[in-house]
């Protein structure tokens, strides 16, 4: 699935992403928004909306570490780790 927008005159391509959760003891998939910009790649951790304006939480991950995939439920899988920052450290 890909849609494209402009986004402060860029122009980003949206994709869906597949991953492990390595939480528990039998690794699980998750499934995340994944943003090209440019040459920079981004994991789309949280998105909500307050009137127009749309606000996303984003993981710059290294795009040499995805996979791409063909598969209806989502166009790539990631293969790096993903370090969530916790808010207490921010």
């Amino acid at each position: 699935m890909v849609t494209q927008r402009i986004d402060f005159g860029m122009r980003v391509k949206f994709y869906k992403m597949r991953g492990l959760s390595q939480k528990s003891e039998l690794p699980a998939p998750i499934d995340l928004e994944l943003e090209f910009d440019g040459e920079r790649a981004f994991a789309v951790w949280e998105s909500f909306q307050i009137g127009k304006y749309e606000f996303k939480a984003r993981l710059e991950i290294n795009p040499r570490l995805l996979k791409k995939l063909q598969s209806s439920n989502s166009s790539y899988l990631y293969r790096g780790e993903l370090d969530v920052p916790r808010p207490q450290d921010n």
